[in-house]
């Protein structure tokens, strides 16, 4: 089993750290990608966020060895340029790509030659199209994927070696890093807004807690208290150990509380969700489809995105059905939405 030396340990504790004290709107902004790109030398590091579903550009972040950043947000739209239409059309001739759009498999590293030669990737559609004298080396690591968003640091080489082992275990060892700060990142927007709504609507506006450093609450909104109370069984004080994490979970009589923390100064932001655990019973090919549904696909569109029959979506949607106890894909849409 790879291991690390010494070094590359200090290196991974000085990005943990800076990245525990990064105080920035953007999850990963170009500097920290800077420093990624030391730890895994590479041509470019980049961060990017899409919405596969509706073949559109969320956020793209950059940085390059010459010293140049890029940031893109795009409007979560589908891309109307013919150049993004030709990528999102090329996309699963990509190696890693399209293993992980068949898969639904986000969070292992891999390099393209983990499936294929240089020289077979250099023959697929989406190399003489997008890479062809830019890279020859790709290695990329995702965060969870969430129900309309993929997250995917990826580093290129131009020239040179591949990516090895050792890389591919800082990109393993630093995943759970990334991830809290995307979570923390979504808690504060969320949190901000619940805060924007609260102000225009009244207290009814979201499910939202405010409470001290020490988990005394100084505003709830009364579907929050009935949560916490539910869940918690508490009224005044939200346990302290809760408040340090960025999400947890707690499930009760079929359901499920989704809770996002987020520090606002020396206060603490909850925002509460409640969910319906009968979606945990499904497989990650299952919860794929489902999304699907709920975006509104009908199976054959779902087959040719997947690069599987339509008989076999059919059948994946027969188990959805029993697994939710429901008679069709409407009811399964709501118990995911609801």
């Amino acid at each position: 089993m790879r291991t690390l030396s010494e070094r590359d340990a200090s290196g991974l504790l000085g990005f943990v750290t800076e990245l525990h004290e990064l105080d920035d709107p953007l999850p990963f902004p170009p500097r920290l990608l800077a420093r990624l790109r030391q730890l895994v030398p590479s041509d470019e590091a980049s961060y990017s966020e899409l919405d596969p579903d509706a073949q559109a550009s969320i956020l793209q972040v950059r940085h390059h060895a010459d010293g140049d950043d890029e940031i893109v947000a795009g409007s979560g739209h589908p891309a109307r340029d013919e150049k993004s239409r030709l990528w999102w059309r090329l996309r699963h001739t990509h190696p890693v790509c399209g293993h992980r759009t068949a898969t639904g498999e986000w969070t292992t590293p891999y390099k393209a030659s983990d499936f294929a030669t240089l020289s077979e990737f250099r023959q697929t559609p989406i190399y003489d199209a997008f890479y062809r004298g830019v890279l020859d080396y790709w290695l990329d690591v995702g965060l969870r994927r969430t129900s309309r968003r993929t997250r995917v640091f990826i580093l290129k080489r131009h020239g040179g070696r591949d990516f090895d082992e050792r890389d591919k275990l800082v990109l393993k060892l630093l995943r759970p890093r990334l991830t809290a700060r995307a979570d923390a990142v979504v808690a504060a927007a969320r949190a901000a807004a619940a805060i924007a709504e609260l102000e225009g609507a009244g207290d009814d506006a979201a499910c939202v807690v405010l409470c001290s450093a020490r988990g005394v609450i100084e505003f709830a909104s009364p579907s929050a208290r009935e949560l916490l109370a539910r869940y918690l069984g508490i009224h005044s004080r939200v346990p302290e150990g809760l408040l340090a994490k960025s999400t947890f979970f707690l499930a009760h009589d079929g359901r499920r509380l989704h809770a996002h923390v987020a520090r606002i100064g020396r206060r603490h932001m909850l925002v509460l969700d409640e969910r319906d655990t009968r979606v945990d019973r499904l497989t990650a090919r299952e919860r794929q489809i489902l999304d699907r549904v709920a975006f509104g696909e009908e199976n054959d569109q779902i087959a040719l995105t997947l690069g599987i029959a339509a008989a076999t979506v059919a059948k994946h949607l027969e188990h959805i059905y029993r697994k939710l106890d429901v008679p069709n894909r409407t009811a399964a849409v709501a118990v995911l939405t609801r």
